[in-house]
């Protein structure tokens, strides 16, 4: 980070999921829903191999077939998850189009559907890509990230799902659906994994009627993983400053397990209660680093900046003290981070058929305990540290009744949710200067630590009806209530070695401190409405047409920055009107199929998500977007299946405020004033002349993506061999909305392939995969520090293994 002039420098696998998930990937797959085989697909051809076998979804939380289905939905059963080699919940963005994620670690998961996500780090906030598991809600970030196995089905809803899923379901839903104990027969199977980066796993499942009207299925998954972004030492001696030691732990790596059991009695004939208990642990993941990249030094030993304050810079990676050219798979950081993490999830449904109309009742407890240690400026030297740890736990009740009336089809109900985090999160380094000195009149290493408590309480009523005009036409109308109620208490204190030592931190303020300036500033009471307007045209019998109204909506929460303003401290509740419209058909004799949709978003108080300034910050602006998908799957015969599917998006975020003012400390005697930045005799102050960023487009929203996917299997001998290659390629995108050319990702190519023999006799299968086959290096996070350059995590290299399966029982 130190100028050598002056002593030393600066210290896919992807497939085009098709709208219902491409049956495509397996031949012969099952029917998802064994309760509802009344809703199947019209029977399949007999030559029409995997596509015949329509999916069934709970999109409408009824089951139905995905081309009945007037909403852009793509799902996968679990044996096409199987068949994918998909063993994360993160994973599944990578089949899904319009689909992405921003993912550093297991410590935070960010969905990003068409654009619409929530990139903020901080541990409080929820996002508006709602996340079910097993039909309850998740309300933390923290607890979505896990393994993913034994699975029946997951479920992907794009454009807001405010009706039937709630006040969070702006952007869309992602439902993971798992195996449950409906089947009487013994059913199980082991499966274990070994691959590149001594990646290695094992899991199984096990299942069976215990007595007559009870039955149980047991499921677990332990995996461990070296990292494969290397730690390295900085050769440093040609600075003066010798071999600077990196942290020694390499980042990327798995240590975790976890374990799921339900339990289900039949009460009645027409009665099933279905109890779920889950757990899961990450211990002591190696993580919480970066690589440093896009940085071109300035006279003053920081990187060079646009008049917003971001940087613009796109040299690629570097070693952040020599600026040597480096690899996306090296790190240089010093510190050793560290996730810790515990969930648990306990659940009761109860469906009961009560003649004519049908009650479904949902009960969920979740609890989770999380510390992470993060090194945050990717060098070898201590600029920028982040601590954090939060308990939360929710407590969620939801009542649905349900019925089919003549030529209605209806569901009303009402939903609870209770929430509680309690939370630190510290920040230690450049960033606190500035408030170190304000408060102190100077500085050494300063820490803020930021103690909250936040307490949240929603209730809310819906109603959805299906009704049927003619034969062919049917419209869909929806509605619900939501109320919040939250509260925090927010505390920030100032540590510093030299002038606020502990055990006296200095106290900068308080949410009551805040609220005396904007009064109800730490409270929310908050109540809106989501609607879904549905037009349906049945073509014919394989061709369905449509055009929805959908408002969603998302409330408003607090921003944990040791930097805020009051006025900035509570950001707005955002709302999204939808229109969308579009197909679906089948076609050939039901051998291919074709799904096409096109929307247009109107945003009002979007939570945009800036770390401009190096702090994080969530601010209300108006935007808009307008894109198209479009998804098909071909099954000429049981041997070939092809997937392809495209989007196309553009967007607009009115403005986000750029940096404005940015500190750090004086590197070195005599550093010169440089560009935007001013040398006050021990830090610099940097005024960026840039107020605003206009038009900015949105996060993680490529203007086109393609997918696609080519599948042939051949029976030979007492087996099958299927050989499959698959992938995506997306255009360029920015992966923040403050839209610095140093987070833009250019466009990139991710390419897998696999072998499998699957003896049909026994149904054991052995997979030899690789994924990112050409190894090619693109980012799966990005984050702008303006005059600290771009820190970044690269997705892993080319990785290759084999899959061992073994089925037992039916």
């Amino acid at each position: 980070m130190i100028r050598r002039d002056h002593a030393a420098r600066r210290v896919a696998y992807l497939l085009a999921s098709t709208m219902a998930a491409a049956p495509a990937l397996a031949i012969g797959q099952q029917a998802a829903d064994p309760a509802a085989v009344s809703a199947a697909a019209p029977p399949a051809q007999a030559n029409a191999g995997g596509l015949a076998s329509e999916i069934l979804v709970t999109a409408n939380k009824r089951s139905e077939s995905v081309q009945k289905v007037a909403i852009s939905v793509s799902a996968f059963s679990g044996e096409q998850v199987k068949r994918l080699g998909i063993t994360d919940t993160t994973q599944i963005t990578q089949q899904i189009p319009a689909l992405r994620v921003n993912a550093w670690s297991p410590n935070l998961t960010i969905f990003s559907l068409r654009g619409i996500s929530q990139n903020n780090f901080t541990d409080n906030l929820e996002a508006p890509v709602a996340v079910y598991q097993d039909n309850a809600y998740i309300a933390s970030m923290n607890a979505v990230a896990g393994q993913l196995f034994d699975i029946k089905r997951v479920e992907v809803l794009r454009g807001p799902q405010g009706t039937l899923f709630g006040r969070n379901a702006t952007g869309g839903l992602i439902h993971y659906l798992s195996e449950d104990a409906s089947q009487d027969a013994l059913n199980g199977y082991v499966q274990g994994e070994y691959g590149k980066f001594n990646d290695r796993s094992l899991e199984g499942a096990i299942g069976a009627q215990i007595v007559p009207g009870v039955r149980f299925r047991a499921a677990g998954r332990v995996e461990k993983a070296d990292g494969y972004i290397k730690s390295r030492s900085t050769d440093a001696t040609a600075l003066g400053l010798g071999v600077l030691p990196g942290s020694g732990q390499d980042l990327g790596g798995k240590n975790g397990w976890a374990a799921r059991l339900n339990l289900q009695v039949d009460l009645a004939p027409k009665a099933t209660l279905s109890l779920w208990y889950k757990h899961s642990e990450d211990n002591h993941v190696a993580t919480g680093g970066y690589v440093f990249e896009n940085c071109v030094y300035l006279a003053n030993g920081y990187c060079d900046t646009n008049a917003a304050g971001l940087s613009d810079s796109r040299n690629g990676v570097i070693n952040g003290v020599t600026s040597a050219p480096a690899s996306p798979w090296e790190h240089f950081g010093n510190r050793k981070g560290d996730l810790n993490r515990v969930t648990n999830s306990y659940q009761g449904q109860l469906d009961w058929d009560l003649g004519g109309v049908s009650l479904t009742a949902i009960t969920n407890y979740l609890t989770m305990n999380k510390v992470y240690a993060e090194d945050g400026d990717a060098t070898p030297l201590d600029v920028v540290n982040v601590d954090t740890r939060v308990r939360f736990h929710q407590f969620s009740q939801e009542l649905r009744f349900s019925g089919h009336t003549g030529l209605l089809k209806w569901q009303a109900g009402g939903y609870y949710l209770d929430m509680k985090y309690d939370g630190v999160h510290g920040v230690t380094g450049v960033p606190m200067i500035s408030l170190a000195e304000q408060a102190n009149g100077g500085f050494s290493f300063p820490t803020v630590d930021q103690f909250y408590v936040l307490r949240s309480k929603n209730w809310s009523l819906f109603a959805q009806g299906d009704l049927q005009l003619t034969d062919k036409f049917s419209v869909t109308i929806g509605g619900r209530y939501s109320k919040d109620h939250k509260a925090i208490d927010y505390t920030a204190v100032l540590i510093d070695p030299t002038y606020a030592p502990q055990p006296d931190p200095r106290v900068l303020f308080t949410d009551r401190d805040l609220a005396a300036v904007v009064p109800g500033v730490n409270r929310i009471n908050y109540g809106d409405w989501a609607a879904r307007v549905s037009l349906n045209y049945q073509a014919t019998p394989d061709t369905l047409l449509f055009a929805s109204w959908n408002r969603g909506i998302k409330g408003g929460n607090w921003s944990l920055s040791s930097t805020i303003t009051p006025q900035d401290f509570q950001h707005r509740p955002e709302t999204l009107n939808s229109l969308e419209a579009g197909f679906k058909t089948s076609l050939l004799g039901r051998t291919l199929r074709v799904n096409g949709t096109v929307y247009h978003y109107f945003y009002e108080d979007y939570q945009a998500f800036s770390l401009a300034g190096g702090v994080p910050h969530v601010y209300n602006s108006n935007a808009h977007a307008t894109g198209a998908e479009l998804e098909s799957f071909w099954s000429p015969s049981r041997h070939v299946d092809g997937v392809f599917g495209a989007t196309w998006e553009t967007s607009s975020v009115d403005s986000i405020p750029g940096t404005g003012t940015q500190f750090g400390p004086v590197l070195f005697p005599g550093a010169p004033d440089s560009q935007y930045c001013k040398n006050l005799g021990n830090v610099f102050r940097c005024d960026f002349p840039q107020a605003d960023i206009k038009n900015a487009k949105l996060p993680n929203a490529p203007r086109f993506s393609f997918n696609y996917l080519l599948r042939y299997n051949h029976d030979i001998g007492s087996g099958n061999l299927a050989v499959q290659i698959d992938g995506v390629w997306y255009d360029k995108q920015f992966l923040e909305v403050t839209n610095g050319l140093g987070s833009l990702q250019p466009s990139y190519n991710i390419t897998n392939a696999s072998l499998t023999w699957r003896d049909t006799s026994t149904g054991i299968s052995l997979t030899a995969w690789g994924r990112n086959v050409f190894n090619k290096a693109y980012r799966a996070y990005a984050l702008n520090l303006g005059i600290l350059g771009v820190t970044s995590i690269y997705g892993p290299p080319v990785t290759y293994g084999a899959t061992l399966r073994v089925p037992f029982g039916k």
